[in-house]
């Protein structure tokens, strides 16, 4: 069984409408002219291009990977084994952007990250994410399960 989660995108908020918008210019222009690819292909890789994590059960192996234009998967799948451990840490992002008028809007993204990490602690890949802690819990046993490998604890 494999399971695949989707992480994040690459440029979050700020790339993906900025993308859409070229995308959707370029497509307005390839009307007129074959140029207009020009635009679209810029503005699909920026808008969709995304992080995601795969799991294999079966084989025993993970991928952390790009998804470029939200489709196709680069990233090379490395074994897991009993000296890998899973973690629940907290990752606070925060996004800003400016108006015209030079003020400044945050917008926290602040989620709770499953991560696989190697014996000394340093993460390997993230997993899963989720908002809430009790649906990281839920997750984190059932891939420990899964995978044969020990929850460690937070630092």
């Amino acid at each position: 069984m494999q399971k695949v989660n989707s992480i994040r995108k690459v440029l979050e908020p700020v790339g993906q409408v900025a993308g859409f918008f070229i995308a959707l210019a370029g497509i307005f222009v390839l009307f007129s002219s074959y140029k207009g690819l020009v635009f679209v292909a810029p503005g699909l890789l920026l808008g969709f291009t995304s992080v995601a994590a795969y799991v294999d059960f079966n084989r025993k192996q993970y991928r952390f990977a790009i998804k470029l234009f939200g489709v196709i998967p680069v990233g090379k799948w490395l074994p897991f084994d009993s000296s890998l451990g899973l973690l629940i840490n907290w990752a606070n992002t925060v996004w800003r952007t400016y108006s015209s008028g030079n003020r400044s809007f945050d917008f926290p993204d602040g989620s709770y990250v499953i991560e696989l990490v190697n014996e000394s602690g340093k993460p390997l890949a993230s997993i899963q994410r989720f908002k809430n802690l009790e649906g990281a819990k839920h997750a984190i046993t059932f891939y420990s399960e899964q995978m044969a490998i020990p929850i460690r604890p937070t630092s």
